[in-house]
């Protein structure tokens, strides 16, 4: 990284004036930040004489920034306390950082608040409208999150960073072809974004247009590295050698490539490649038994490039077992797993039920924070109550590592042809989500989620439009396959959570199931 950072000082020093570069400047650490030369960006910002407060809190938002982008919200938050304490001058960026860095940490209401003060100092901070529409997404607001957007993409149409967390809400919530014609749109206007084609590559990936894929994300990597982004330039290098070895590097950029026209016909996405090996957001400590924040997070055992298998868990009482998917897991030689707060363990399978889509792992030690579900907390559904799926739905293509909420209700208490075993609920799934579980506004387990309906196919039999209705299985044919009795009791006199508070609550129990053959 130092070569590249030197590279990069030689650059600034041929675009910034030479009474700038006269002494350690923040200007030119601030540059180096942007090119994501951290290393050399430190070391400038050591050097840097700090004589009054809007001085030290300016440094404190650029180390902020460096821990932010290397995955350690944890530090960042840290520093963006600092420098909001340290000058009023800085105070919209101070809050902004504060709520990236605790969004990244899982604490969406402070995040919230965080970015809501931002804006009161700086209305025109896209950054903290983002933070609002990110934290909505994961709650499951999404009519919310989307009225957010819209607004950010009709007033700020040159935001690369709106195009793309537009373009990732699409893709869960309408498809990859309304992701792809919003990237398309970008492009067409800012031919030069790496960010959008990098994304662009990615959801094509997923929908199985691999040649499309890769040289779109050839693209991408040229234009990071003409921006001096050398690090996400190698990485993504990395990724495109891994699953083409002997692809000839890219050559110059004329142009960037244009897709051919999207059929309307929506397309099932495919199981998406694993993004390049980097850093993964943490999430935070729960209020009620502290959480082990890991302040670098572990990574999953698998080769970047690898093709691997991805669904959703819930951690049982005893800590030791987590439930998912047959489906997930069958067929599989190497399985890892990893909660919301980044811990990874390898799992094995226990056992496999031969009646419903419910697989049994085993991981070799509990995870540090012991938060389980208990099984008294597990409990049929009823109609017309609430449905709240949590899962890991196309991890990767969303660019967010932690889980997400989608709520809904339970729609009727039998599956599909009145099958006793499952029930239907409006909550919307996506790949990713299989082996998830449903919890109930009480933090109940009612369900472990299993697949949707193809509401196109069953429409073109019955010759009427039907809605789109997402399976779970019961949670006492659950209790039946763990041997237990009957499903619990528990929880009756609870009181409701509001989606950030289950959020928090459950962030611990809820994990990544990874597997390769």
């Amino acid at each position: 990284m130092m070569r590249r950072g030197r590279a990069a000082v030689l650059l600034l020093s041929l675009l910034l004036p030479a009474s700038v570069l006269a002494a350690p400047s923040l200007d030119l650490a601030r540059g180096l930040v942007e090119a994501e030369q951290f290393d050399q960006a430190v070391e400038v910002l050591k050097t840097v004489e700090i004589t009054d407060g809007p001085t030290a809190a300016r440094v404190d938002l650029l180390l902020g920034r460096i821990y932010l982008s290397l995955g350690k919200p944890g530090k960042a938050l840290d520093h963006f306390e600092h420098a909001s304490f340290a000058a009023i001058e800085t105070e919209a960026e101070s809050y902004l950082g504060l709520a990236e860095a605790r969004l990244a940490l899982g604490d969406l209401a402070h995040a919230r608040r965080n970015a809501q003060m931002a804006l009161k100092v700086d209305a025109d901070q896209v950054a903290a409208h983002l933070v609002l529409a990110r934290a909505d997404l994961r709650v499951g607001q999404g009519a919310e999150a989307m009225a957010r957007l819209r607004r950010l993409r009709a007033d700020r149409p040159e935001s690369e960073d709106v195009a793309l967390v537009l373009a990732r809400y699409l893709a869960q919530s309408e498809g990859p072809n309304a992701a792809l014609a919003e990237l398309r749109t970008f492009i067409a206007i800012h031919p030069t974004a790496a960010g959008a084609l990098d994304l662009q590559g990615q959801v094509l990936w997923g929908t199985g247009r691999k040649a499309e894929a890769i040289q779109a994300r050839q693209v991408a990597a040229e234009y990071y590295r003409q921006r001096g982004q050398t690090g996400r330039a190698d990485a993504m290098t990395a990724w495109l050698k891994a699953v083409e070895p002997s692809r000839p590097a890219a050559p110059a950029i004329v142009e960037p490539p244009r897709p051919e026209p999207v059929p309307p016909k929506p397309v099932e996405a495919a199981p998406l490649p694993p993004p390049e090996p980097r850093p993964v957001q943490v999430v935070p400590i729960r209020k009620t038994a502290p959480a082990s924040v890991l302040p670098s997070p572990e990574p999953l055992p698998f080769a970047p490039g690898s093709a691997i298998n991805t669904g959703s868990g819930i951690v049982l009482e005893g800590g030791r077992q987590i439930v998912t998917n047959r489906h997930v897991v069958e067929g599989m030689t190497t399985i890892a797993v990893r909660n919301g707060t980044g811990h990874v363990r390898t799992a094995r399978v226990v056992r496999m039920s031969s009646d419903d889509d419910l697989a049994l792992l085993e991981i070799e030690r509990p995870f540090p924070e012991g938060a389980v579900m208990p099984f008294a907390d597990i409990v049929d559904p009823a109609p017309g109550r609430a449905a709240i799926v949590m899962g890991f739905p196309l991890i990767g293509l969303l660019g967010d590592e932690q889980p997400a909420l989608t709520e809904g209700i339970v729609a009727k208490t039998m599956g599909l042809g009145n099958d006793p075993s499952t029930f239907q609920m409006t909550t919307k799934i996506n790949k990713g989500n299989s082996g998830g579980p449903v919890f109930d506004k009480r933090g109940r387990l009612i369900g472990i989620t299993v697949g949707k309906m193809d509401s196109a196919q069953a429409s073109r039999a019955s010759a009427t439009p039907v809605e789109d209705m997402n399976i779970a299985i019961k949670a006492s044919r659950l209790t039946r396959f763990l041997g237990k009795s009957n499903t619990g009791t528990g929880g009756e006199g609870a009181a409701e959570m509001n989606l950030e508070d289950l959020y928090q609550v459950m962030l611990p129990r809820a994990v990544l199931v990874a597997a390769q053959k």
